[in-house]
């Protein structure tokens, strides 16, 4: 392998890191701002004040993660950014939904097969767990899931991935790491393999969407639909539980 990529590899590596801490970073600060807010002015946690300092914590936090994450994937790809959308790139938005919708058709197919029902990810679980909750609690996992994670999960396991690991190598090569990779980030503090595989060609496909359109957004935005048709289902689970 070429000192070049090797190079490349080694930088890719820091900066995934880099952004999966910034990552958690926008998630503590946001939780620990609104309970300790909460906890200071003895008030509940869905008061106006908590909430407020919650979305401003994520709102600066999210800001610097991409601002820092637009920074590495510059390093490479120069023309990175947020383009004006473009109607002959903007198709790639929904054949990335509906390759995302067939990842998960074949992966509830085979937690059927393998262990007759539908397995849940623990991470998956944790969101719901909150979303029950409501008030802030499902303010906080929208905005995650809606908004934070197409942006910074976007320029982690596309951008970087992409653009770093093997990007004059074999179209598919990257494409199959960034799922793998997007997976595991999903399922790695309990590991379970079928709920991997489901987030793994997830992955895949909003990386397929990164190579066909050039452009970061257009993969963001897949991924923010994706998120805000189950933000859907998580809203009506707390409204009615």
């Amino acid at each position: 392998m070429k000192k070049e990529t090797l190079r490349n590899i080694g930088n890719g590596l820091i900066w995934i890191v880099v952004g999966i801490i910034l990552d958690f970073a926008i998630q503590v600060s946001g939780m620990f701002a609104n309970r300790g807010a909460a906890s200071m002015l003895h008030v509940s946690k869905n008061s106006i004040l908590p909430i407020l300092l919650m979305l401003f914590f994520v709102a600066v936090f999210t800001t610097i993660t991409v601002l820092v994450m637009l920074f590495a994937v510059r390093k490479k790809a120069p023309k990175t950014g947020f383009h004006p959308l473009r109607s002959e790139k903007i198709g790639w938005v929904g054949k990335g939904y509906l390759m995302i919708l067939g990842a998960g058709a074949v992966s509830a197919l085979l937690q059927y097969v393998f262990t007759g029902g539908r397995v849940t990810a623990t991470n998956q679980a944790a969101l719901e767990s909150m979303a029950k909750a409501g008030g802030a609690s499902l303010l906080f996992v929208i905005l995650l899931a809606v908004v934070v994670a197409p942006l910074v999960e976007e320029l982690i396991f596309r951008g970087v991935i992409l653009n770093y690991f093997f990007k004059d190598g074999p179209w598919w090569l990257n494409v199959v790491l960034s799922g793998v990779l997007f997976g595991y980030f999903h399922v790695f503090q309990q590991f379970q393999f079928l709920p991997m595989l489901q987030y793994s060609l997830m992955g895949v496909a909003l990386a397929v969407v990164y190579k066909k359109t050039k452009q970061i957004q257009y993969s963001m935005l897949t991924h923010m639909l994706n998120n805000s048709v189950a933000a859907i289902s998580l809203i009506s689970m707390a409204l009615h539980h």
